[in-house]
């Protein structure tokens, strides 16, 4: 039977409830339903009585049917499991307890904590003078005090960046009211305010990931591919160390024929930056997926793959990562034998602590790359 925990969560005591970066959520008392899990203090840490919260708490507003669900809930599996003992999430939802425990059920492999906004206040006074995106996602310290807030999507990043005291308070705090106004303007259908906004936000928070992506949105509305990858390009000059601004590149690229001129420099500069290796896995298993019939794409998946050596003291699911990519260019190359047996590997890895999705996959990956070398063996006789 599914535990229910219910706390009457009390925040820190302050005049005006805020959540936004820089201000302490105030005094105000919500029910909310913990599903299956222990509750995750939101107020300001106890040195003496909270001693296992960490420095950073991500909380993520969630609306349990929506069609993204699975995939925000995988995103923040793998935050969960890179920053262990660093970061603690939970999930709030305003939807009804049923709901959430059919969450629950749909994901048993969820380590994630989830609650269900009992009355259904604390969502909005969380959301309050932002547009309602769901899912929304917010980053507080130990004194309980928002250091970010943004949509879900871009948590990884910025949990990232707060790890390493990159997400400075003061560019938060000014840029908050900017992606109000921006989202405002996208809201009213003005697209040439949005984009103007779009870039005011860039000038103060260069590669701001909602800025970024109004900005395209804006320029391919009115129909301006190059425009796009314009800004993207002159974004990844101002933060070339950004992931995502390679990805955002690389999927106009995918979009957009005017763009695929400039898919061989964007591989290459990709490759020569010293991402971790989960990154350049991602990034080459999207080009081995997303452009199967470009030699550049193949190619360009090989050259990084090649600097991209097995990790040290890795966990098996980054080790499976690595190996089932591998797999897949092997078998762009021609090479069945090599990419059967580096699936067989990736899957002895997923065996060990990977969920049931993973291995699933896995088995599909090394099942078909063995049938097609047993058809290939039959041909022979």
């Amino acid at each position: 039977m599914v535990k229910k925990i219910f706390l009457l969560l009390t925040l820190t005591a302050s005049a005006v409830f805020a959540a936004v970066p820089g201000e302490i959520p105030g005094a105000t008392a919500h029910k909310l339903n913990w599903i299956d899990c222990s509750p995750m203090f939101l107020g300001k840490a106890d040195p003496e009585v909270h001693k296992d919260i960490p420095e950073i708490r991500a909380i993520v507003f969630l609306m349990t049917r929506a069609g993204d669900t699975p995939r925000i809930i995988a995103m923040l599996e793998n935050i969960r499991q890179q920053y262990k003992g660093k970061v603690l999430i939970s999930i709030i939802t305003p939807d009804n307890v049923s709901d959430a425990e059919t969450l629950r059920k749909r994901f048993p492999d969820m380590r994630l904590r989830l609650a269900v906004d009992m009355e259904r206040k604390l969502t909005p006074e969380y959301m309050k003078d932002t547009i309602m995106l769901f899912p929304m996602a917010f980053l507080m310290d130990r004194s309980g005090m928002i250091r970010w807030r943004g949509e879900a999507v871009d948590l990884p990043e910025a949990v990232e960046k707060m790890v390493q005291n990159k997400l400075p308070l003061d560019v938060q705090k000014k840029i908050t009211p900017m992606l109000y106004t921006m989202q405002q303007h996208m809201r009213d259908g003005n697209m040439y305010k949005a984009q103007s906004h779009a870039m005011q936000i860039l000038a103060v928070d260069p590669g701001n990931p909602q800025a970024v992506r109004m900005a395209v949105f804006a320029a391919e509305s009115r129909n301006r591919p190059t425009e796009a990858w314009n800004i993207v390009a002159a974004e990844l000059k101002k933060a070339p160390d950004s992931p995502r601004l390679y990805f955002t590149a690389l999927d106009l690229v995918l979009r957009h024929h005017e763009c695929r001129r400039f898919l061989g420099s964007l591989i290459a500069e990709f490759a020569r930056h010293p991402f971790p290796p989960a990154i350049r896995c991602a990034f080459a298993d999207t080009l081995l997926n997303s452009f199967p019939f470009e030699v550049d794409a193949v190619l360009g998946a090989k050259n990084i793959l090649a600097g991209t050596p097995m990790p040290i003291n890795a966990q098996p699911e980054q080790l499976a990562m690595l190996l089932a990519v591998r797999a897949r260019l092997n078998y762009a190359l021609g090479d069945l034998k090599a990419a059967e047996a580096d699936m067989s590997e990736a899957l002895q890895y997923l065996n060990v602590s990977g969920s049931r999705t993973q291995i699933m996959q896995a088995e599909k990956q090394l099942n078909f790359y063995r049938a097609l070398l047993k058809h290939l063996e039959q041909e022979k006789r």
